[in-house]
Order: structure tokens, then sequence, then C-alpha cells
């Protein structure tokens, strides 16, 4: 459904055409990690090579909706590497903006990996989040990403907020289909903000959103963990990692996000 959803048609050279679909949503907003995913395709159609490793996508506006136009300008393309950005147009006006690093991905171990491992219950035992969560808020996207939060983090942005600021969970495609580098773009922006743990549960409008791709990810469920460091002035940052079923890191992506302006409630 993903494929679909995020499809892509070439209209021109560097130019191509999509349709948002509105089941991506977050309350009445479209989730920015899915309406980056076909800017990112066109860059991979323009350019050739098979996989994102860094996108930056500034997100200009909200976007709605239905049709957009997505214009590529290739900056470098060559034999393993190419570098573009991408502009996501509707109605003539630029929604968001990404900066595209590709490549071609491999499965292998990480030569060094001392990032912080994290360590979660199964997914059975963690705390499913559904579209209905939030009482005066429809989140469409967990129709389509299944996210199971680890059961602390479950508590605390039902009832009990500690100021933690983190969360920890599991995730993959509600149709369970398996994991790739698109995936795991989506995956970095589909928790909940961990603004969560300190009590703001409104929607949390990412600014600008850095992601890394390290690996293929292996077939099965994602391991996340979701920490900020500073909530100044209205925003707020969060880094989040994944490793696959194997324990690889496979993503790193950093975001800085406007804190939630409303509190709806939690079921």
């Amino acid at each position: 459904m993903l494929d679909t959803q995020t499809e892509i048609h070439r209209v021109a050279e560097d130019r191509y055409e999509t349709v948002l679909d509105a089941g991506w949503s977050i309350g009445t907003s479209l989730n920015g990690g899915y309406t980056q995913l076909p800017v990112v395709r066109a860059v991979l159609s323009a350019e050739g090579h098979p996989h994102p490793v860094a996108v930056t996508t500034d997100f200009l506006t909200a976007a709605k909706p239905g049709h957009a136009e997505i214009i590529v300008e290739r900056l470098r393309t060559g034999k393993t590497i190419g570098t573009s950005r991408a502009t996501l147009i509707q109605d003539g006006e630029a929604v968001l903006v990404s900066s595209v690093v590709t490549t071609t991905l491999d499965d292998a171990p990480p030569d060094v990996d001392v990032a912080p491992v994290v360590d979660l219950p199964s997914p059975d035992q963690c705390a499913p989040i559904r579209s209905d969560t939030l009482r005066d808020s429809h989140l469409g996207l967990m129709d389509h990403v299944d996210i199971r939060l680890a059961p602390e983090s479950a508590t605390l942005i039902r009832s009990r907020p500690d100021g933690s600021f983190a969360l920890r969970g599991w995730a993959r495609m509600a149709d369970g289909s398996d994991p790739d580098p698109l995936v795991c773009l989506l995956v970095v922006d589909a928790f909940p903000p961990v603004t969560f743990t300190l009590g703001r549960y409104g929607w949390a409008p990412t600014v600008q959103l850095t992601t890394y791709l390290r690996a293929l990810p292996a077939p099965g469920w994602l391991k996340a963990e979701l920490r900020g460091k500073v909530l100044s002035g209205g925003w707020f940052d969060e880094d989040c990692t994944l490793r696959d079923s194997k324990g690889r890191l496979v993503a790193q992506a950093r975001q800085i996000a406007r804190v939630p302006r409303v509190l709806p409630r939690v079921r």
C-alpha cells in the first residue's frame, strides 16, 4: 500500500507528479515522514541510484491531500553517489524541500557501532497506538503503521507524564510488509513526539528532519528509541535511532519541531 500511495509519474525530465493520500494524517494534517516519500522516490528515479543514504527535509507549509508536483534539481550524479534537491509543490506553492544523497546500501554488519542498544519487551508485550488513541483527534497514520510502545512509555503518555523526554517502541507496516529504506524514512517520524512525556499531547509540526540510512533492514519489526534534549522558546529537538530485527542500526534521525499548543485527551 505504501508503494501505491507514494507513487510518482514522470511528466518531463526531472519533473514528476504524485497524489498525496488523506489517510496518512495526524488529526487534520498529513504526516511529514509520509509527505517526503514521493519526493525521495522522484530523486531516485531521476538519478538512478537505488537507495537514499541521507535526507534533509525542510517543511515549509502544511501539505494537503491531493495532487502535487515534484521538481528535481540534480546537483551531482556520480557512479556511486548522487546529490539532488527536490521540491514538492501544491497550487503553485513550495510545500517542502528535500536534499537527498543517494547510493547503494547493503546489509553488511557495521565496522563500528557504539550507539546505545534499545532494550525492549517483545511487540506482543507492548501497547499498540490506534487511530482513535486520542479522543479529540483521528490518527489515520496508525491505520498504516503498527506502532507498539514499551509499557512504561505507554503509561507515561497516557496518564503519568514524568518529564523523561524519551520513548521506546517497535514499528512495522500494518500490512505486514518488510521494511526498506523508505519505510525507515517514514517510521522515524511516525511515533508520538517525546513531548507526550511532558503532558503535551498535541500535534507537534516538524520544521526540519534529517535522516541517515545506514543499511538495508532485515525483515521483521524495527526497534526505535526517541529522545529529546532541549525544549525552549516553543521549539524542541528529537533524536530517533532504528535497529532492525537482527539488532543492526539501520537509521538515525534528528528533527526540530514546534511544541504542541493543544492538549487533546488520551483514551
